[in-house]
């Protein structure tokens, strides 16, 4: 037997408290062992949960990064002789990539407490409109867990202040990418003369090349540099002297570095003055014959209104130093939280360039360093703008 379902949002907005994000989800890359599945099963305290999930095409906008899940859940009651009435709920849930989960928690389900006699079973759907971009080391957009509390009852006028909770696991489960989502293996550029009419669709979906990386020689690693330098007049004005653009596109040494950027109002708090933003960066070897080896980056990035440019840097990418054949990209995300104030003259909260060193790759095995002194790919300048001010 089954209640009637009711269908609500686990994403709201701000205020949701967080806890620390499980590292494989993070950095985009899940175990062998890890079971991925858009189910679970779970039967703890004699309370049976069972969870399916799919991709809801019609309320997704893959452009925006906006891609909607729906999940159904069904909560049975094993026990042969208690009634169980279900008290509270608490989900977390993390995108991939993301450093953090959200915690979503709160009296009842779907707005009620319900009551279930022993072999009854309540059921709802829900959806879960994501803010997250494909990556090339997984298909999941998503993980997902949680527990709903319950107490034994007689009837459903008992009071049951006081009694003792007991829980029941919603076990893990992921939302996956649907395979017309999923980023797809960038080809080289001998198959691109092939078939020119697709380039652009290739482009927007690129994977994480499988190369291998090498330890580069002691002497490419990057030497460390002041953490602030004196910033752009323009931007500690808040008067801006040039276009202003979310995303760039540089060519150096044939190294190509693509960036995007987009604001991320569910990590935000505006009454704070926190933004965060999101920015993707794909890296191309558009050389035609030589490989070559991302060795460190450094980045240089200024709020509005500050006289100086805080100045990142660090060996190699996400924690590699991949090697690019010819052809190839690498493609990863991050994020950067923001204690900005706004101002009303322009909509741009932070600008942000940089560069990557690397190395070009040669010798018997492809894997021997041509030089000892790194070049430099330019991440172009962009900057980071709040959308409801819009570019100017």
């Amino acid at each position: 037997k089954k209640n009637s379902v009711k269908r609500d949002a686990i994403v709201e907005d701000g205020g949701r408290p967080r806890a620390p994000g499980d590292d494989d989800m993070t950095m985009g890359e899940l175990e062998e062992s890890t079971v991925v599945s858009e189910t679970s099963t779970t039967e703890v305290n004699n309370v049976r949960v069972v969870v399916t999930s799919d991709y809801n095409a019609a309320q997704s906008d893959p452009l925006m990064r906006k891609h909607c899940f729906g999940y159904t859940i069904q909560i049975t009651n094993l026990s042969e002789t208690d009634n169980i009435k279900l008290v509270s709920r608490k989900f977390e849930i993390q995108t991939v990539g993301a450093s953090e989960k959200d915690i979503v928690s709160g009296q009842g389900v779907t707005g009620r407490q319900p009551i279930l006699k022993p072999g009854e079973s309540f059921e709802y759907s829900s959806t879960a409109p994501l803010n997250v971009r494909p990556l090339g080391t997984t298909i999941v957009a998503a993980r997902m867990k949680g527990e709903y509390s319950f107490v034994t009852v007689q009837d459903e006028n008992e009071d049951v202040a006081g009694k003792e909770e007991l829980t029941a696991e919603l076990g893990t489960f992921h939302f996956i990418f649907p395979v017309d989502q999923r980023v797809t293996p960038v080809r080289s550029m001998d198959d691109e003369d092939d078939d020119e009419d697709d380039d652009e669709d290739d482009d927007e979906d690129v994977e994480v090349p499988q190369a291998k990386s090498v330890p580069p020689p002691q002497q490419q690693q990057a030497s460390s540099t002041s953490p602030s330098m004196p910033g752009d007049s323009d931007m500690k004005e808040g008067v801006l002297s040039c276009k202003i653009n979310d995303e760039s596109d540089s060519v150096t040494d044939n190294v190509r570095v693509q960036v995007t950027s987009q604001y991320r109002p569910e990590r935000s708090d505006e009454k704070l003055d926190k933004h965060c933003f999101a920015y993707n960066i794909r890296i191309t070897n558009e050389n035609k014959d030589t490989s070559v080896q991302l060795i460190s980056r450094r980045f240089e990035i200024q709020t509005i209104l500050s006289d100086k440019k805080d100045v990142v840097q660090g060996p190699g990418v996400t924690g590699r130093q991949p090697i690019l054949k010819p052809g190839e990209s690498f493609e990863y995300t991050s994020t950067a939280p923001l204690s900005v104030k706004p101002v009303n003259s322009t909509p741009v909260v932070a600008r942000m360039q940089g560069e990557y060193s690397f190395v070009t790759l040669g010798g018997e095995d492809g894997t021997s360093p041509l030089s000892s002194t790194p070049l430099k790919a330019v991440l172009g300048r962009f900057h980071f703008v709040l959308p409801a001010m819009g570019l100017a």
